[in-house]
């Protein structure tokens, strides 16, 4: 890793103009060495910080030397006439959109290294702000350089890390498409497979509908064998049945003239079936006559039963009748003689009433009669106390 020298002092916006008799010229000379001294450790601990990260930012140049060779290679493009329609396989708008996509990634780029250069800038100013005090702590400069450079590195690395989790999403996403693709080969493998076993199955079933087929081929033969010595058999079989037919034919003329004798039979019976059919109708006429006069008599006999009925159920009403009346006879009975039980009970009362009310008047008449006396007594006693005084 080549050393990075230290970068040189920035002069202030302000130049000052001092003549070499100038009072502050050995202290800007003291502020410029200081503010050397200063930037020399920052770029030292630049060094040390950014030591590991040497090869990323190698890398990253020259990603943007390629950049910057395929905008340059873009360019000629850009150059040719409108009317040639495409260049080497590639249109004008392709071309032009490519271009502009470069341009725009460069623009970012140039973006954000200007900002990062105003950043260095303004901290580079303001360290020189506090390196021009009389008494600068430079400890404290060297803990600010040290700290930015810290904050250039872990921006850097973050940068790297984007970078990283970029290509680490983009390799998932290629193992995710092989595993796919993986999974089709082995579906068409067994696919393929089982097709196969189809195919030899197909060539097993062929195979046997041959042997069937050769075999139903024999047993066709055999058949036709078989048929033709049934059909001799059905020769003779025939020949049989012709001389059984005569034989048959000659039973069947006895059979009808037997059945000529059987009609003359049934015609004969016939006339004996219709005179006792006509016997037979008389007496349903009768037995008809005398269902209705049964039907008669029976609704007779049920109206009669019918009567018989209410008047069982009157009579049973009226017993009824006769039993409540003779229990509120003997209800009212009972009641009379309590009646007659209690006015006896109520003359002796009013007796012993009588008695008491004629006894309670002697002892008034006697109270008055004591009262009178007392009073005339007391009147007396009055009279006699008023004549003394």
């Amino acid at each position: 890793m080549a050393a990075r020298s230290p970068p040189s002092p920035l002069p202030p916006p302000q130049a000052r103009q001092s003549g070499p008799w100038s009072p502050h010229v050995g202290q800007e000379v003291k502020v410029h060495a200081v503010c050397s001294e200063a930037l020399g450790l920052a770029g030292a601990a630049r060094e040390v910080v950014a030591g590991k990260r040497d090869v990323p930012w190698r890398g990253e140049e020259g990603s943007g030397g390629r950049r910057g060779g395929a905008a340059a290679a873009q360019a000629p493009l850009l150059s040719a006439p409108m009317a040639s329609g495409r260049l080497e396989g590639i249109s004008v708008e392709e071309a032009m959109a490519t271009r502009t996509q470069l341009l725009e990634e460069e623009l970012s780029s140039l973006k954000e290294e200007l900002a990062l250069c105003q950043a260095d800038k303004e901290f580079v100013w303001s360290l020189w702000k506090r390196l021009q005090v009389t008494n600068p702590d430079l400890t404290q400069a060297v803990s600010l350089v040290v700290e930015r450079e810290k904050q250039k590195a872990e921006a850097k690395d973050r940068k790297i890390l984007e970078i990283l989790q970029v290509k680490d999403a983009k390799i998932q996403e290629l193992e995710q498409r092989e595993s796919g693709l993986k999974q089709e080969i082995n579906d068409l493998v067994k696919r393929k497979i089982a097709i196969d076993e189809a195919n030899a199955f197909l060539r097993n079933e062929f195979s046997d509908l041959q042997k069937k087929f050769k075999d139903k081929s024999h047993e066709l033969k055999d058949a036709k064998e078989c048929v033709q010595n049934k059909e001799e058999q059905n020769r003779l079989v025939i020949k049989n049945l012709e001389e059984e037919n005569e034989k048959l034919s000659t039973h069947c003329a006895d059979l009808l003239n037997d059945l000529e004798k059987l009609r003359k039979q049934e015609a004969h019976w016939r006339k004996e079936k219709h005179s006792t059919d006509a016997k037979i109708k008389a007496f349903e006429d009768n037995l008809i006559e005398a269902r209705k006069e049964i039907e008669v008599s029976q609704s007779k006999y049920n109206a009669l039963l019918l009567q018989l009925n209410n008047k069982q159920s009157e009579l049973i009403q009226k017993d009824m009748d006769i039993t409540l009346v003779k229990k509120e006879l003997q209800e009212l009975q009972n009641l009379y003689k309590q009646n007659s039980a209690h006015t006896a009970q109520q003359a002796e009362l009013i007796q012993q009433l009588q008695v008491l009310n004629m006894d309670t008047q002697k002892v008034l008449r006697n109270q008055e009669d004591v009262h009178t006396a007392e009073s005339i007594s007391y009147q007396k006693v009055c009279f006699y106390s008023v004549i003394k005084m």
